[in-house]
């Protein structure tokens, strides 16, 4: 029931977005319109292309109005559904008419002083993607009656329907706008994805996901199928207090190591823990090693991993639904927001892990040696901290190293002697010899000597 659920709070957020952004456009161009309107004088408007007889014609010239109005997503999949189904286009209507009444507006701006407008034809045409373009042609009469009313002199005195805003300035506000609507629609599906992420058990979790890894959630692999060094870490996360797995003493784990120099761990839902062969490289003592671990034990029990996924999901939704596959430039704008929209809300998630990490150690070993160490090489293969660590999902490292030092000095926790990773690695080693295993294929940890 999720996996139909989860989806559709998704889609009715974003349409629900689409909705209030295009009525308050809407509502931002009927005030404009109505304040211009008020602002023509009274002319004489015709379709007729003959000269009045009351009047002294003076002068005569061709007026044009033009626009193009882009229909907001809402009023598009609405339309979309009617054509489907069939009916009247009231969506396509409403945009219809603000064009109408846009291009009259430029028109009759551009036969200021005017008294007579003649012959007026009208064109429209729809440039696609919910652009729809309107053109008002007519002639002006300019005869000896002036018009009245109205403010003419507040209406522009030329070139009515060509833009005169700088192109830049133009793009910069647009992709401003732009901007924000998108902040909000991810900001405000974070949330979503938070809520929903806590509904979903562990159980429908390890249900849904081994669907789709069932080699190896459900059928789960043999230790004849593991490699040595992914057995140990097996059993090390095995041999973990229970008390201090928290929620996720419920996952029965998995774990595959990736040949892959970056040094990584991951966790994926349904308790599969992915290890890089860069991150057994970087450590050097079983406790660093835990303390990696633990700290991805601590995204299962925060659901990071679960809402990470959300998170991605409504990225390609939003990008599939409002930009299209060929917007380039518009989907790269698109990630801006959401990447600063989960920055603090990742760093979170980190800081919370690193410390599921420290008391994972603790439960262990009782003492939290070594639990810093590893951020602290990360740190230094890293730099220093500079402005770009603020657009950075994780926090520096050396902010981490801080951090976890704070805890263990605050909490007053004893310090120890860790346990090398070779030694470690040999000692199971040794406890395996009295069962049936092949060594031919033995290979210790990479950079555990």
């Amino acid at each position: 029931m999720q996996e139909l659920f989860v989806p559709g709070i998704m889609l009715m957020i974003l349409i629900g977005i689409a909705f209030v952004t295009g009525r308050l456009a809407e509502a931002t161009h009927e005030r404009a319109l109505r304040r211009d309107e008020q602002l023509l004088p009274n002319q004489s408007l015709s379709t007729e292309d003959h000269v009045p007889e009351d009047i002294v014609l003076r002068d005569s010239r061709m007026v044009t109005g033009k626009v193009v109005i882009g229909e907001d997503r809402f009023r598009n999949l609405l339309a979309r559904l009617r054509i489907f189904v069939g009916g009247r286009l009231g969506a396509h209507e409403a945009t219809i008419t603000r064009a109408k009444r846009e291009a009259m507006l430029r028109m009759r701006t551009d036969a200021k002083g005017a008294s007579h407008i003649t012959g007026i034809r009208m064109t429209t045409a729809q440039l696609g993607r919910g652009m729809v373009e309107m053109m008002i042609s007519g002639t002006a009469l300019y005869t000896d009656k002036r018009p009245s009313g109205g403010f003419p002199s507040a209406l522009p005195d030329d070139g009515i329907n060509i833009s005169h805003k700088n192109l830049l300035v133009e793009f910069a506000s647009a992709s401003a706008a732009f901007l924000f609507i998108c902040w909000g629609i991810y900001a405000a599906s974070g949330f979503a994805v938070e809520w929903a992420t806590r509904q979903i058990s562990i159980e429908d979790e390890i249900a849904i996901w081994s669907e789709l890894e069932g080699d190896y959630i459900t059928e789960r692999r043999s230790n004849d199928q593991r490699s040595l060094p992914e057995r140990y870490i097996l059993d090390l996360i095995n041999s973990i207090p229970k008390s201090a797995l928290g929620p996720a003493a419920a996952y029965d784990f998995e774990v595959v190591i990736i040949p892959d120099d970056t040094p990584n761990a991951a966790a994926l839902p349904g308790g599969l823990i992915l290890v890089h062969t860069g991150m057994l490289e970087l450590v050097d003592t079983e406790n660093e090693l835990l303390s990696i671990l633990g700290h991805e034990i601590g995204h299962y029990n925060g659901r990071d991993h679960l809402e990470g996924l959300g998170r991605q999901a409504v990225g390609i939704a939003l990008s599939a639904m409002m930009f299209q596959a060929d917007a380039v430039l518009t989907t790269w704008i698109a990630g801006w927001p959401k990447m600063l929209a989960d920055l603090d809300y990742s760093r979170s998630q980190e800081l919370d892990a690193d410390k599921w990490g420290l008391d994972i150690v603790m439960a262990k070993y009782g003492h939290a040696t070594d639990v810093a160490t590893t951020f602290s090489k990360l740190a230094m293969m890293q730099g220093d901290e500079s402005m770009l660590d603020y657009l950075g999902t994780h926090p520096h490292p050396i902010d981490r190293v801080r951090r976890l030092n704070k805890m263990v000095t605050d909490r007053n926790l004893p310090l120890g002697e860790p346990i090398p990773l070779q030694t470690a690695f040999d000692r199971y080693v040794d406890a395996l010899e009295g069962q049936s295993i092949i060594y031919d294929e033995y290979e210790a940890p990479e950079g555990s000597e």
